[in-house]
């Protein structure tokens, strides 16, 4: 019996979750047979995470306006035009084809402005990288910099990769923007301010 159209999507949908398990197993397999790093300790003070990633904030939103000020002069004229003109088509009288053509309309600005987007990603993931590769780096400030450097000479193939994870890391968080950064600092401090207060409360109790 052949299967369902449905059955067939669903199939394509699963192969991110079998690619990710692919290259988990693989991962697995060389760290047990090769590799064998040792753990890498992240120091994290709540008080001293704001100002730790203030340089991560401060740069992101210093891309947010770089691709701002690249993208808009590009795209914004195009946008305005098919806003004008979904504003024309609202404005028309009443009749049986303007539900579709305010559909066709909005549909038109709708992918424009998600293609939009998409140049914006590209963009601010490029500047992202490059900042990030220059040094402004989200993991690298927790880390005992001495004992990090000794790395290099014991175990030099984990601390390259170490470097090479955290460039990719910061450019990803640096691409999302401040806010995004923000959001993690609010939901770090929450949780340790949260751990604190239970730990209090059971120590009184």
């Amino acid at each position: 019996m052949p299967d369902k159209p449905e059955d067939h999507s669903e199939k394509k949908s699963n192969w991110p979750l079998f690619i990710a398990g692919g290259a988990l197993v693989v991962g697995l397999l060389i760290y047990c047979i090769w590799l064998r790093w040792e753990g890498v300790t992240l120091t994290v003070k709540v008080s001293d995470l704001p100002g730790l990633l203030a340089p991560v904030v401060f740069a992101a939103a210093v891309i947010e306006r770089t691709v701002e000020i690249l993208i808009s002069p590009w795209r914004d004229t195009g946008a305005d035009r098919l806003e004008t003109n979904l504003a024309v088509v609202k404005a028309q009288p009443a009749d049986g084809a303007k539900p579709d053509a305010q559909k066709a309309a909005a549909n038109t600005l709708h992918e424009y402005r998600g293609t939009t987007q998409r140049y914006a990603f590209a963009v601010s993931l490029l500047l992202s990288l490059c900042t990030s590769i220059a040094g402004v780096r989200a993991l690298g400030p927790f880390l005992d910099s001495a004992k990090f450097a000794a790395l290099a000479g014991t175990h030099p193939g984990q601390h390259a990769f170490f470097l090479t994870v955290d460039v990719m890391l910061s450019a990803t968080l640096l691409a999302g923007g401040a806010d995004g950064i923000h959001s993690i600092v609010n939901a770090v401090t929450s949780f340790f301010n949260a751990t604190a207060d239970k730990a209090t409360k059971q120590a009184n109790s």
